[in-house]
């Protein structure tokens, strides 16, 4: 096989049958990958009709789909790793079940590999510098109105932390030089807006990557290399920050992490999870990356960051009226402030 796909669905039938159906269209039209193709849905014990959706798509299908059952809801990172165990891929694309692949995304993205693999010389959009040890690239992710979405940035840090959280990393051109835990819109060196199109040019053509410290497990294609160096995704992280945990460790290993500018996989949002609950993952995370990676001393120091941002955003939004958005951060400051991480 030369690529595996994870796909983790949790009560999202229409959607995950939404996303393997733009997957078949891609794979089925590559010459590279049609027929090295394997396909893994992790269903975590989803409360609708999913799984027997899953298996009625599967029977019309061309792709070899294999269905995991769980259970329990053994959470994102565990779902991913299970299915990573049983796939045999030189590479391995851990896709959300709420996004539409893009035609020629998967070759652009497998052909970004061999290029940097052959010749370790891929100008980067920001700053040039020699790619030798490509280990993990992300699609470019767009929204429903084909603009693209914000994706990745700097590995935790007191500073970047502290810039994310006071929202300072927004500030026209000053934020562009201020390192973030979240790269926003204006930060990022893509374009606002893309022309979907692919040719057979593109794929033999120097790639345009975006070096980044991490990227999002929306749509991240990792070298089976990587996983056999580095292990698989931290399953103490039920959802969210997984991925930021995975790209510091590989990073540790020295293998490079990268966007690639002209592969696009849409996603539609919060779809298959509530947004609330990423934000709330995301800042435990934080914590939880602290806790394993960070000197002691610093735990507190990221506490008291994280729960800065949240009254900033809290005062914000009660002086916007948005008082639905400042309930919610009201509701993670207790969250934050509980957390023993």
């Amino acid at each position: 096989m030369l690529l595996s796909v994870v796909i983790v669905s949790y009560n999202t039938a229409d959607l995950t049958i939404q996303t393997l159906q733009s997957l078949e269209v891609d794979v089925t039209a590559s010459t590279k990958l049609n027929n090295k193709t394997e396909v893994f849905v992790v269903d975590n014990n989803s409360s609708d009709d999913s799984v027997e959706k899953l298996k009625a798509y599967r029977r019309s299908s061309e792709l070899e789909i294999t269905i995991i059952e769980n259970s329990t809801n053994s959470g994102f990172a565990a779902a991913n790793n299970q299915a990573i165990e049983k796939s045999s891929g030189r590479y391995i694309l851990l896709l959300n079940s709420d996004t539409v692949v893009q035609l020629g995304a998967l070759d652009k993205m497998i052909a970004a590999f061999e290029y940097v693999a052959d010749s370790p010389t891929a100008v980067l959009s920001s700053r040039s510098r020699d790619l030798d040890h490509l280990g993990i690239l992300a699609a470019t992710l767009l929204n429903e109105d084909e603009t693209t979405q914000p994706q990745g940035g700097s590995f935790p840090s007191l500073a970047s932390l502290f810039f994310h959280m006071s929202l300072l990393d927004d500030l026209p051109f000053i934020g562009n030089f201020l390192p973030s835990t979240q790269h926003t819109g204006m930060r990022q060196n893509q374009k606002s807006s893309v022309t979907l199109n692919s040719s057979a040019d593109e794929l033999t053509a120097k790639p345009d990557l975006l070096l980044t410290d991490w990227v999002g497990g929306t749509a991240m294609m990792i070298r089976r290399s990587v996983v056999k160096e580095v292990g698989l995704l931290d399953d103490a992280i039920f959802m969210y920050g997984e991925d930021v945990e995975y790209c510091m460790r590989a990073s540790a290993h020295h293998w490079d992490v990268a966007i690639h500018n002209g592969a696009y996989i849409t996603h539609l949002g919060s779809r298959s999870g509530s947004s609330e609950n990423a934000l709330k993952g995301e800042l435990l995370g934080y914590l939880y990356i602290w806790s394993k990676h960070k000197p002691l001393w610093q735990l507190p120091l990221a506490k008291g960051i994280l729960l800065y941002g949240i009254l900033l955003r809290i005062i914000l939004f009660s002086i916007l009226n948005k008082r639905q958005k400042a309930a919610i951060y009201l509701r993670l400051l207790h969250s934050v402030q509980k957390s023993s991480t």
